[in-house]
């Protein structure tokens, strides 16, 4: 099973933009959000790694490569990329020498 996981890098970290308000989709919830506040940005930031951490964790516990795919990438480098890291994987778990560790 793989999944495929399309974001944005902007979840991960703040640009210092100043103020803007930011709505819950699911609630209609506004906040005020001051990204000048370097603090904020900091806090915004190690909650997104926590977040990561934890997903990363529950697909890797679940047994499900991960295809992530982030708003900014080239579509076709990052399968490339994906594709050839599961097959070094499945190498690896095979008991198969990486090419560059033969001799």
């Amino acid at each position: 099973m793989i999944a495929v996981r399309l974001y944005d890098p902007l979840e991960m970290e703040l640009p210092d933009i100043g103020l803007f308000v930011m709505q819950d989709a699911e609630t209609g919830e506004q906040l005020f959000i001051d990204t000048h506040d370097r603090g904020f940005r900091k806090r915004f930031a190690e909650l997104a790694r926590q977040r990561e951490a934890e997903l990363r964790g529950a697909f890797r516990d679940a047994g499900v490569d991960a295809l992530e795919l982030a708003t900014d990438d080239e579509i076709g480098d990052a399968i490339l990329r994906f594709a050839e890291l599961r097959k070094r994987r499945t190498q690896l778990a095979a008991g198969a020498m990486p090419r560059h560790i033969e001799a």
